[in-house]
């Protein structure tokens, strides 16, 4: 049976099976500890709504996935494959961040989209990327996906009355 347990543990699963992305989480994004470099790359799932209509569930959901901003100075702290940007703060790995994180949110969608459970968990209408820095407050960059997701709702029982 498909529960929200289920469809949760299901991104739970895909993600951790990825090997770009270190941590799965479904917490607030603010409250992430940044200085914990075991933690990143990290993709976080918020479930922003659900629909219960004829023997559907569709669930309005984002998928972000996020690393960590680093600095360097001319001394070169990022390896010399980096493709370096500067901002306010000096230089930073922020367009290598893009470039992975894009990257790995299209490995998890593709594979969502095509996975053996395609019945289960399909994904509607086009995807939405959008990039972020900042947005939290903390030095973490990524994109944050927004995507509709239909999975057969098996309670769904039609009695006529």
């Amino acid at each position: 049976m498909q529960t929200y347990y289920s469809f949760t543990q299901f991104f739970d699963n895909v993600c951790s099976a990825h090997p770009n992305i270190t941590t799965f989480m479904m917490d607030d994004i603010r409250t992430i500890d940044t200085t914990k470099a075991t933690l990143f790359p990290l993709a976080n799932l918020i479930v922003n709504n659900i629909t219960i209509d004829s023997g559907l569930m569709t669930y309005n959901v984002t998928l972000m996935v996020m690393d960590r901003v680093e600095n360097t100075n001319n001394e070169g702290l990022v390896d010399e494959y980096s493709t370096l940007q500067w901002d306010y703060r000096g230089l930073t790995n922020l367009n290598d961040v893009w470039n992975d994180t894009l990257s790995t949110l299209n490995d998890v969608i593709s594979f969502i989209q095509r996975n053996e459970e395609s019945n289960a968990y399909q994904i509607y209408d086009e995807i939405t990327c959008t990039p972020f820095k900042d947005r939290f407050d903390n030095l973490l960059a990524g994109w944050a996906a927004e995507m509709v997701v239909v999975m057969p709702n098996e309670k769904h029982i039609v009695t006529g009355k």
